[in-house]
């Protein structure tokens, strides 16, 4: 009798230090998780850290200057944001375009100051889980760190009714390319990164959606202080004559800013021209700055180009 409760109180006990270890495990995996963030305890510790191109020396980031304000002389004048304030452009997220990359952004920094980009890219792997892809994590630019504003991404989230996916942000060349010109030109801004499904398509109810969430973000206020980055290449894999045809099909929104024309445009990022068009209120004028592809940066690929429009767009003058 004795030996059989020795054994039932050893079973007993056997239980309770299998039933602590488990409650150990589980707690354990709670606090170390680092894969959708959706608590408001979440620290800057736990948020993840990407890789650029800059910071993994995959590229120098040649120091050297590129001739474009005889472009773009027409905004340098005197005071061009009194003419000109840009709240939102279109940037190449190809490093092939590196030069005119850092141009765009070193002319924009020269017409105002951005204390958060909104950047909207699609998803190029499809590897996003939602229709729409958030983070609050950083990006080693090669210069220093590029942070998210964590609050404002965390408050997106629950409007969009959606988590933060983070792993999508470890391959998106769409957002991670532009971090290096973010630091260099705009070293104290924060962003709000924003990966949409669906990459050359686009679903006008889902992305209305962001549209209406961001409408409080670019009103006539916040302009001052916001900024919409629109990461997108255009025509793809085409030859010559039909990268033609196809860019003008796309200029003719990009000169004209009229949304009659807005589907014919072809590219990456069709969601992210809905947005921008949506936002502008056909209140909106544009100035391209830079036009070129693949072939007549590089003179390889003559049957697989892809095309570039670097545009800065403001509200139309009453």
């Amino acid at each position: 009798m004795r030996k059989r409760f020795d054994l039932h109180k050893n079973f007993i006990l056997k239980n309770e230090i299998l039933k602590n270890t488990l409650l150990i495990i589980l707690l354990l995996s709670v606090f170390s998780c680092n894969g959708s963030i959706t608590g408001q305890e979440n620290t800057a510790e736990q948020m993840p850290l990407y890789h650029t191109w800059n910071s993994l020396n995959e590229m120098e980031y040649l120091q050297r200057s590129f001739r474009f304000r005889e472009n773009v002389n027409p905004l340098f004048q005197d005071n061009p944001a009194d003419e000109f304030f840009p709240w939102a452009g279109i940037v190449s997220h190809h490093i092939l375009a590196h030069d005119y990359i850092d141009a765009w952004f070193s002319c924009l920094s020269l017409m105002r100051n951005v204390k958060r980009f909104f950047i909207i890219s699609p998803d190029h792997y499809g590897t996003a889980h939602r229709v729409f892809s958030l983070t609050g994590g950083s990006w080693d630019s090669g210069f220093g760190f590029v942070e998210s504003d964590r609050k404002k991404v965390m408050e997106m989230a629950e409007s969009l009714d959606t988590e933060l996916d983070p792993n999508v942000f470890i391959s998106e060349h769409g957002i991670s390319a532009l971090m290096p010109y973010i630091k260099k030109y705009f070293p104290q801004a924060e962003v709000a990164a924003i990966v949409v499904s669906a990459e050359s398509g686009v679903n006008t109810r889902t992305a209305g959606r962001l549209a209406d969430l961001l409408e409080n973000e670019f009103d006539e206020e916040k302009k001052k202080e916001n900024f919409l980055i629109i990461s997108s290449d255009f025509s793809h894999k085409r030859g010559i004559e039909e990268t033609a045809l196809n860019d003008y099909q796309s200029m003719l929104y990009l000169e004209n800013t009229d949304s009659a024309f807005r589907n014919l445009v072809i590219c990456d990022n069709r969601s992210g021209i809905y947005i921008l068009d949506r936002l502008g209120k056909n209140n909106i004028k544009s100035f391209i700055l830079y036009h070129t592809n693949s072939w007549e940066i590089s003179n390889n690929g003559m049957d697989d180009i892809t095309s570039y429009f670097f545009v800065l767009f403001s509200d139309r003058s009453e």
